[in-house]
């Protein structure tokens, strides 16, 4: 009599040990009020604009450019491609290691939660004056940044639960650049990339910080209530 009885504790166990890791599994159906929802991170939608990747002080090299097919426009297009990917990297980036560290679990579709960015960006670059030299001409100025950050956090039926845009002309992202034009047409340094790549990367941290808030595992979980 004792080993049918054993038998059916055993079973009832391994069913009751099974059910309950499925139950963990499908994210905590008994009471899930911990269980982080799912996140989708979609790509963000970049428009960017960027000055002409020519020095000001390099007019001769401007107007050969300006006269063989276009090369200008090549060179701007290829300018806009370097710096589209080097936002897309640092906000993947940035955006990833913050929600790894609050453990939320990104997934490639079907999320309980998405989060859409939208930037459209323009890098403008003034001159601050160029200072004739022996041999070459010392150009200086600074690169500044304005435009629209935009991001939703929406549930599975497409209905925004939060939403928040950034000017940011008023995050006043700035940095300078050299850039060394010789005489005799050899080859100069310019910095101008290095610090347009190093304004956009302030600006990633920024917007980034700003979200914070609303990507903490905490308030997804709200917002996944509501």
């Amino acid at each position: 009599m004792r080993t049918p009885t054993l038998r059916k504790l055993a079973l009832a166990g391994l069913l009751s040990i099974g059910f309950t890791a499925q139950s963990h599994a499908q994210g905590g159906f008994w009471g899930g009020d911990d269980v982080t929802p799912s996140l989708v991170v979609a790509a963000t939608q970049i428009e960017i604009d960027v000055p002409m990747p020519v020095s000001a002080g390099n007019l001769e090299l401007m107007l050969a450019q300006a006269g063989n097919g276009g090369a200008l426009s090549d060179l701007k297009q290829q300018a806009i491609r370097t710096y589209t990917q080097h936002l897309h990297s640092e906000l993947a980036t940035e955006l990833h290691e913050y929600l790894d560290d609050e453990k939320v679990p990104l997934v490639q579709a079907d999320g309980a939660l998405t989060l859409q960015n939208n930037l459209n960006l323009k890098v403008i670059k003034h001159l601050a004056g160029i200072k004739p030299k022996a041999d070459y001409d010392l150009e200086q100025g600074n690169v500044t940044l304005n435009g629209e950050f935009r991001y939703v956090l929406s549930n599975r039926s497409g209905t925004a639960l939060r939403e928040q845009r950034i000017n940011i002309d008023e995050l006043r992202i700035s940095e300078k650049y050299l850039a060394r034009v010789y005489h005799d047409g050899r080859t100069g340094d310019d910095n101008t990339e290095e610090a347009i790549k190093k304004a956009l990367s302030e600006l990633v941290e920024q917007l980034v910080e700003s979200m914070e808030e609303n990507l903490e595992a905490d308030r997804l979980r709200e917002l996944a209530a509501l």
